[in-house]
């Protein structure tokens, strides 16, 4: 973090997938990423990002969130693709209370908020690909879970723009924290 600004402009919160998931969906970025020359990313779906503030302020806040909030599950609704730098090819999500209340409460609580639209997606690729690439991906892309189930909350430092894969390497987490009710092992029934 020492030495470069760029990547202490802004703070991204993360929920990240409980470890079976996570690990299935980190070799299916990881092999994306090698194929289309793009950066790896841990699996995550951002519920708020914002510019950042005291950095001891960021991770109070985050734990006092992750030690109230329960372990959260998120509907899978398709594979999808824009033509936006980190939505190359995406998990589509249902919407959730929980995830709204995680998005609501950070609003509420740091000192910068931002106009962070919640829309739940849970990227498989940062890359600009041709239209037919990317459709092509997403008829070929399948997921073997109806769910995702996700049981830590993580704060990232990201540059404050993502437009360029150079924007995409170097993020630095902050704190990952276990959300409160998650249980202590990693059995998933679907």
């Amino acid at each position: 973090m020492q030495g470069n600004n760029k990547y202490l402009s802004r703070v991204a919160f993360w929920l990240v997938p409980r470890r079976q998931q996570r690990q299935k969906l980190q070799t299916l970025i990881l092999a994306l990423a090698e194929r289309f020359s793009a950066p790896v990313f841990v699996p995550h779906v951002t519920f708020y990002s914002c510019r950042r503030s005291e950095q001891q302020h960021e991770l109070a806040v985050m734990a006092a969130l992750a030690g109230s909030c329960p372990a959260v599950t998120l509907g899978t609704v398709g594979i999808a693709g824009k033509d936006r730098l980190t939505q190359a090819l995406f998990v589509e999500l249902t919407a959730d209370p929980v995830i709204r209340n995680l998005h609501l409460a950070l609003h509420g609580s740091l000192p910068h908020p931002c106009g962070y639209d919640l829309t739940p997606h849970l990227s498989l690729l940062y890359q600009r690909l041709p239209t037919a690439v990317r459709e092509e991906l997403v008829r070929a892309t399948t997921l073997p879970w109806q769910v995702l189930h996700f049981d830590e909350l993580w704060a990232v430092a990201i540059p404050e723009q993502l437009e360029t894969l150079d924007d995409c390497a170097g993020w630095q987490p902050l704190v990952t924290c276990r959300l409160a009710s998650a249980p202590f092992v990693d059995t998933i029934d679907n």
